[in-house]
């Protein structure tokens, strides 16, 4: 009867194999948590853009006359009854500074706050599970320290630019002046350089219109470009 022999490796086969696996875990490990990165900052965003679009059919369905929009490191949210908007904005015979220049303003008067209803997102700094810091914020000087989407049915009412000041950038498609949201992945950048010029690894803005279409760009650190991915 004939007795088969298992051969094994050898030490030297073994010392190859891991120093093949050593090299794939240094040219491959950066590269797999930067995609890791990615994704989570990404979420963050959609999770931002989720919550604006909420607001907005709230909006065309009649739920509400206006929303205001605070995109802070607490996404929030402070609002106005169709009532009170066609008061404010629509009643023939009404003469008020809000009417007469076509803006709301960060809690105007007849708006008021419901977190029962229209809970708080908070991110950035003020929460430890998400992974971006974001720009305008109170981690930064005001007046740049929120932005304030007004969302009306026709769009026809604008944030007026001063408390909070905005801040915007130009659309290559267009030629036009957007303003935007900034996120910043945490593992490459502060809360406090997260910020307009900013040139960091895994990066993403939104900017919005006055009928609040978003749109949605990823830097390119190498080339030194935003590119549009969505919207």
């Amino acid at each position: 009867m004939r007795i088969k022999t298992i051969k094994g490796f050898t030490i030297l086969e073994l010392l190859v194999v891991i120093a093949i696996l050593g090299i794939f875990t240094v040219v491959a490990y950066p590269n797999i948590s930067k995609w890791i990165d990615d994704r989570a900052v990404k979420k963050d965003v959609y999770d931002v853009i989720n919550y604006i679009n909420e607001r907005k059919n709230e909006i065309q369905s009649g739920e509400y006359g206006m929303h205001q929009v605070a995109l802070n490191t607490r996404v929030h949210t402070y609002s106005m009854s169709t009532q009170n908007y066609f008061n404010t904005y629509k009643k023939v015979g009404t003469n008020n500074y809000f009417k007469n220049n076509r803006v709301c303003r960060y809690q105007q008067p007849n708006t008021s706050q419901n977190t029962s209803r229209i809970p708080n997102l908070d991110i950035g700094s003020r929460n430890n599970d998400s992974s971006s810091h974001v720009y305008p914020s109170t981690n930064h000087p005001s007046p740049k320290h929120f932005s304030l989407i007004c969302i009306t049915k026709d769009g026809t009412i604008r944030h007026e630019n001063n408390n909070p000041k905005n801040v915007n950038v130009r659309d290559p498609s267009t030629g036009k002046y957007y303003d935007y949201y900034l996120f910043c992945s945490k593992n490459h950048s502060t809360a406090q350089n997260c910020k307009e010029g900013a040139q960091h690894d895994i990066m993403y803005r939104i900017t919005w219109d006055r009928f609040v279409n978003i749109k949605v760009y990823k830097y390119n650190k190498k080339s030194n470009k935003w590119k549009k991915i969505d919207g």
